[in-house]
């Protein structure tokens, strides 16, 4: 969805805008069934609750900011600050299961490999913000299942799962920077910078993979300037 309306603020063409609109509205329904089945279930995870407040209060001074606690405490994490970091580990325990599977499954030794290593960065991106939630006393996500089997059968195609992992790559890249331009206390950004570098570089390398293999199709060209035949 999020996606779709980024193209849509991008697109100029009626008959371009009329499909980013009809593909938003129909993300959003799936976006609505998938929910209200999970829900049905009772297979979605709940995230924290917060007390709600009874008056507007404003920032007194610029411990606000503080995110260490050499010299006084650091404050509470914020409601908005909690949704950026609550996702994030989210979404990393989602991915580190189906790495795992994807990782069990591979057809060549150097895509196994580096399914492997995409599990262990999930693993230290979900132990470091969730240790951030621990000390303020929050909840972490748990889910009732998701666990990977023992199955080695491949749901997809080396080239497909490679894919896959890029495409999140960029999802959590994104997702990153977003939290960090959202978040006040000045660790949660620090923490995020440098594992927006960490998933880059992971993401750099599957790149690598999926060239040498010839996998990744070529993107429409700019003309050439500066050496025209």
């Amino acid at each position: 969805m999020g996606l779709h309306t980024l193209h849509l603020s991008m697109s100029y063409r009626e008959d371009i805008i009329l499909l980013y609109r009809e593909l938003t509205a129909m993300t959003q329904e799936y976006s609505k069934k998938c929910t209200q089945y999970l829900l049905g279930k009772g297979l979605l995870i709940r995230a924290p609750f917060v007390t709600m407040p009874d008056k507007v209060e404003f920032v007194k001074d610029t411990n606000y900011l503080k995110g260490t606690n050499l010299l006084g405490s650091k404050r509470t994490i914020n409601t908005v600050e909690l949704s950026q970091l609550y996702f994030t580990i989210e979404a990393n325990v989602t991915g580190m299961q189906m790495i795992t599977a994807f990782a069990q499954c591979a057809q060549t030794k150097e895509v196994r490999n580096y399914f492997s290593e995409g599990v262990e960065l999930a693993k230290g991106i979900i132990s470091e913000f969730t240790d951030m939630l621990l000390e303020d006393g929050i909840q972490t996500p748990i889910g009732p299942g998701g666990q990977a089997t023992r199955s080695t059968a491949a749901p997809f195609s080396d080239k497909l799962m490679m894919y896959c992992i890029s495409l999140f790559c960029s999802f959590s890249i994104g997702k990153n920077a977003i939290g960090t331009a959202f978040s006040l206390r000045n660790d949660i950004p620090a923490k995020a910078a440098i594992f927006t570098e960490d998933i880059f570089e992971y993401a750099h390398r599957g790149a690598k993979i999926i060239i040498q293999n010839g996998w990744m199709e070529e993107s429409p060209q700019m003309e050439e300037r500066r050496n025209p035949i």
